[in-house]
């Protein structure tokens, strides 16, 4: 075990491709269900209008089941409030990315309305890094300004149109992840992974030779989304989100592996490491 998280140790984090042109149109793209999640808990939510009293919100409320995204706004007036965003009724959108001097983001529906502030999908938006701001006056924001607010908005994009997608697919293999993997345990004999996960496999064990870890972790999540009963690869991403630092993901993606491999010879190594991380989280 420790050998493998070795191996798998990293120097820095992989950085998402980012966009250049101004007045861009950002539509989505594909991540792991997990990818998404971790991109709208992770971000940093702003304080500044809460303390012009508005909404803020308490990224540790922020929490989801696959149907929703919950989360709790703190106000100067009216407190502590609770919401919740139904997942299966948001619309399609894309963010409008424009600008010179002043540079910034737009979240809007497929018709382009802007989304509402006072929903929870424009609270999350507008408290949320990812509209992105640079204002100078008589000169144009440099272009690593630019990138960066795009890509961020690109980052948003595509997460909320995962977690749509997720929520309107009752079918996905992750919905009923404990019946599945009861069934493959009971097999005398495991098949061998589709040839598509071997891809995604190969894929990832490349990006960790060339460290890349948030790369193979892209890798071996689509693969487990593709494949849910594949022991390897959840033992795997659990030591990359360890590394990474995501730690919730870690503790989920080994408990999955030891559904899938309860007798294994690391089994007890692997209950270590989900203590660990949970005191980890904790801090």
């Amino acid at each position: 075990m420790k050998r493998k998280i070795a191996i798998l140790a990293v120097l820095g984090l992989l950085l998402s491709p980012v966009m250049q042109a101004a007045d861009t149109i950002v539509k989505p793209g594909s991540v792991s269900i997990w990818q998404a999640r971790r991109t709208i808990k992770a971000a940093e939510y702003s304080s500044e209008r809460y303390k012009m009293g508005h909404k803020g919100i308490d990224r540790k409320s922020i929490h989801f089941t696959p149907d929703t995204l919950e989360f709790d706004t703190s106000d100067s007036k009216a407190g502590r409030k609770y919401f919740q965003l139904d997942l299966k009724t948001v619309e399609s959108m894309y963010a409008k990315c424009h600008g010179s001097s002043m540079f910034y983001c737009d979240l809007k529906d497929e018709k382009g309305k802007s989304i509402p502030d006072d929903s929870p999908l424009g609270l999350i938006w507008g408290q949320g890094p990812w509209s992105g701001l640079c204002n100078i006056p008589d000169a144009k924001c440099p272009d690593d300004r630019i990138r960066e607010t795009t890509r961020t908005a690109q980052a948003f994009v595509d997460a909320i149109s995962r977690l749509r997608a997720f929520a309107n697919d009752s079918g996905t293999p992750l919905r009923n992840f404990t019946q599945q993997a009861a069934a493959w345990r009971a097999l005398a004999s495991k098949p061998q992974i589709p040839d598509q996960v071997r891809e995604q496999r190969l894929m990832a064990e490349d990006a960790v030779k060339n460290k890349k870890p948030e790369e193979a972790l892209g890798y071996y999540e689509v693969g487990l989304e593709l494949y849910p009963t594949w022991p390897k690869g959840y033992f795997n991403a659990a030591l990359i989100t360890g590394e990474l630092g995501f730690y919730e993901d870690a503790i989920e993606h080994m408990q999955a592996y030891l559904e899938l491999a309860p007798n294994a010879p690391d089994a007890q190594a692997a209950q270590d490491q989900i203590v660990i991380w949970r005191h980890k989280a904790k801090q």
